[in-house]
């Protein structure tokens, strides 16, 4: 809504006056105003008349003070100056402090400012020949002020925070169902999920019922899973400590002293072989069935030495012979790498079974010993004890016994231990893995998954991000409740007040009319509250025939606003409104009153009805700007106002680019001669006939004119162009007539000829139509809105 009194800014204390607009110190890329600053003293006074030429700067200088006082930068954002180049600043003097615009903000003070222009008009009142239910919306906050405005804001706050929060609270319903589609059994509801309680230890009770609901899933593979095989374990050693110390008690003493004592005659020293000789005399044996020596082949006279052998190698050496043997080609085994070969293969295969276990039943592989360090200590040890052996093999019939012995089996023992080890741990994993086989019930699996699903949705439920979606429901919840109480309170409120203040409106609209003299007078009635916003409701009456102000497009047949009213009679109805409102609002000691050629359309009786009005405003107002393409309308405002309290200045250009912000002697615009000069120009150049010599010397005192009354700080009143341009010259570089001087020395130069006597030869002197016209149009250019 766009009304005279509708602003965000607190009303100042009592005790202070309300803060107005001092200058208009600096504008940059606002609508017309490429940039713009002021010229001499050319602030604004408790009243004060603009002047300004059509399409120079009116209405955007009404558009920013819009913008300051409601606090929307989007309105001079919107205006930025096409092909602009720098960001758009705006910089105010409102009453000791700034309001500046800049990087797309306002910062400073805001001034209560109402604005009737064509912008309120088209916001409130009418577009065109056109009334809309916007309109009627709008002009319904001009009809119930501030205090009805703050409950019509607030009520609608209220609905768009409700609409934002029944929003919120779909996107939450939708986040919560995504989870609850994913994270809960099928056909938990949204509210059975919130009202899920919060269970300690919650991961540990789903991991436990994940590797439940896995095991009963897999349970046909899983019963027929292969499972880790136990390593071969080595000899153990006590049996090898009694090889070491076996002997051959039945052997007669004769037999071993003889098989002894001929042994050692032939083990000469140093002489080795593969074959020891008690194996090589056993070897023998068997071919001593003859009469001759089955080592020699002589004949046998005497048997002795040969019965002596056959009752050393008897049955039991024999056996022990060959237990020797065995475990002497055990040990090759293990120097060949035939255990570490097999032991190796079951780590590998072990590996994968454990593996599948872990993955498919969640069952922890054992913890076992460094089986490859095992490895390498078992061929270390079977390697020492080979050669212990080979020596028991060389005489199997003596005990063997000592350190080395001891030694070799006890680096045996603990290489074994540790493989013994490892296996227990495996039988211990072996027994768990059975165990599970034989729980699983693949009729379960319904059920587990269930209660999974559960544990899932409860976990997921108290998740930090569910908590605070379900916190967010709770707060709208309540939100909601408090909003429908709120509403129904500010209705019942806004009720009461617009009736009060509809009756009282209408009749000093009427009365604005009849002063008017308007034909036709309104009938201003309780607003209609249908919809989600109020409207103001209204009838024209002419000749007391009531006229709706709203009618459909192609009913031209029917009586309308658009129809049974001229357009003086619209602009005096916009123009009744805002008087009428203005003058009701208790605030208006504290207000801005700013009017855009209010008179737009009016005949000659109501223009001197609004300079009455004006002056009136001008006495009742914090301040009164007015804004005016009309010279004669601002030389009426000037005679109506108290001169002490007026201020008059000009939107003027000075230089290319460049707006000035000047002051403005109404009285000496208006006189004839000087309107006379720039006119006459200004037909020149439309192609009416005047003596160019004429036009080319009025070029200079345009200028003189122009630029003495902008700045009479910089220029006493009777400077010649000359003057002008030196003084210029020295003046600061940001005087923003600067940007002026090429073209003042071109003009100087081009129209020196016609004000000083002729000179012969003199190419000055001749000039023709089209270069006179191109000055003439410079001139006009610099010097618009004097």
């Amino acid at each position: 809504m766009t009304g005279p009194a509708m602003t965000a800014a607190a009303p100042a204390p009592e005790t202070s006056p309300a803060p107005v607009l001092k200058e208009l110190k600096y504008v940059q890329n606002v609508g017309r105003f490429e940039k713009a600053g002021p010229t001499g003293d050319a602030g604004f006074g408790s009243c004060t008349l603009v002047f300004g030429e059509n399409g120079w700067g009116k209405s955007t200088l009404a558009d920013i003070l819009r913008s300051l006082t409601t606090n929307n930068p989007a309105i001079v954002i919107g205006r930025k100056t096409l092909a602009g180049g720098p960001d758009q600043k705006v910089v105010l003097r409102v009453g000791t402090q700034q309001a500046v615009f800049e990087r797309g903000a306002w910062t400073g003070p805001r001034p209560q400012i109402a604005i009737y222009d064509s912008v309120f008009i088209n916001e409130n009142v009418f577009s065109g020949d056109h009334v809309s239910a916007d309109h009627l919306k709008n002009q319904y906050g001009l009809v119930v002020g501030e205090e009805g405005v703050r409950r019509v804001r607030r009520i609608v706050a209220l609905d768009e925070e409700n609409r934002d929060i029944n929003a919120a609270v779909r996107a939450l319903e939708s986040q919560l169902d995504a989870v609850i589609r994913t994270a809960a059994p099928p056909g938990m509801k949204r509210d059975a999920f919130l009202a899920l309680q919060k269970r300690d230890h919650i991961d540990a009770a789903i991991t436990a019922k994940e590797t439940e609901v896995q095991r009963v899933r897999r349970a046909k593979e899983l019963k027929a899973a292969a499972e880790p095989q136990l390593f071969p374990v080595p000899t153990e050693t006590q049996r090898l400590r009694d090889l070491l110390g076996s002997t051959i008690e039945d052997v007669a003493e004769h037999a071993l002293a003889a098989v002894r004592t001929h042994v050692a005659a032939h083990r000469g020293a140093g002489r080795k072989s593969e074959t020891t000789h008690e194996a090589w005399i056993e070897a023998g044996l068997a071919f001593a069935d003859g009469d001759d020596c089955p080592f020699c082949g002589q004949e046998l006279t005497d048997r002795t030495l040969v019965d002596a052998y056959k009752g050393f190698f008897g049955d039991t050496y024999k056996t022990l012979a060959a237990s020797i043997r065995k475990t002497r080609e055990t040990f090759a085994r293990y120097a060949n790498g035939d255990f570490r070969k097999t032991v190796e293969n079951l780590v590998r295969q072990n590996a994968g079974h454990f593996g599948y276990w872990s993955e498919a039943a969640q069952v922890d592989p054992p913890a076992l010993a460094d089986i490859a360090t095992a490895i390498t200590a078992m061929e270390a040890a079977a390697a020492r004890l080979d050669t212990v052996f080979q020596e028991k093999q060389a005489d199997l019939t003596a005990a063997l016994a000592g350190a080395a012995v001891d030694d070799a089996l006890a680096a045996w023992e603990d290489a074994r231990n540790t493989i013994v080890g490892a296996n227990a741990a495996l039988e211990t994993y072996l027994s768990r893995v059975k165990a599970l086989k034989d729980s699983i019930d693949p009729g379960y699996l319904p059920r587990l998954e269930n209660e999974l699903k559960t544990l899932q949705a409860t976990k997921r439920r108290h998740d930090q991000d569910i908590a605070e979606v379900a916190a967010k429901l709770d707060t709208h919840a309540s939100r909601k409740e408090a909003i429908a109480t709120e509403k129904a309170d500010l209705r019942k409120e806004l009720n009461d007040h617009g009736r009060a203040i509809t009756t009282e409106l209408g009749k000093s609209i009427n009365a604005y009319l009849g002063r008017l003299n308007a034909g036709f007078r309104i009938d201003y009635r309780e607003p209609d509250y249908r919809g989600k916003e109020p409207s103001a409701s209204y009838q024209i009456l002419i000749n007391d025939v009531p006229v709706t102000p709203r009618s459909a497009p192609e009913a031209l047949h029917e009586p309308s606003f658009r129809n049974t009213l001229s357009a003086g009679d619209k602009s005096t109805l916009a123009l009744a409104l805002f008087l009428a409102r203005i003058n009701a609002d208790p605030g208006l000691k504290d207000t801005i009153v700013v009017l855009d050629d209010p008179f737009t359309s009016l005949d000659n009786f109501r223009r001197q009805f609004t300079a009455i009005e004006i002056r009136k405003l001008c006495g009742r107002a914090a301040q009164t700007i007015v804004l005016s393409h009309d010279k004669n309308f601002l030389r009426l405002l000037w005679e109506k106002i108290d001169h002490s309290t007026l201020r008059s200045i000009a939107l003027q250009t000075g230089a290319p680019g460049v707006t000035t912000i000047a002051p403005f002697d109404i009285e000496a615009a208006t006189q004839p001669r000087h309107v006379t000069e720039r006119m006459k120009i200004e037909e020149y150049v439309e192609g009416e006939l005047h003596a160019p010599n004429y036009i080319r010397s009025r070029l200079r005192t345009v200028c003189e004119d122009f630029y003495r009354k902008g700045d009479p700080g910089l220029f006493h009143e009777a400077a010649s162009l000359e003057e002008i341009i030196r003084l210029l010259d020295a003046a600061p570089a940001d005087h923003p007539y600067k940007g002026a001087l090429e073209d003042l020395r071109d003009i100087n130069e081009y129209s020196r000829g016609d004000s000083h006597a002729a000179i012969g030869g003199n190419p000055s002197e001749e000039t023709s139509d089209e270069e006179l016209k191109g000055f003439c149009r410079k001139v006009l250019a610099l010097t618009r809105g004097m």
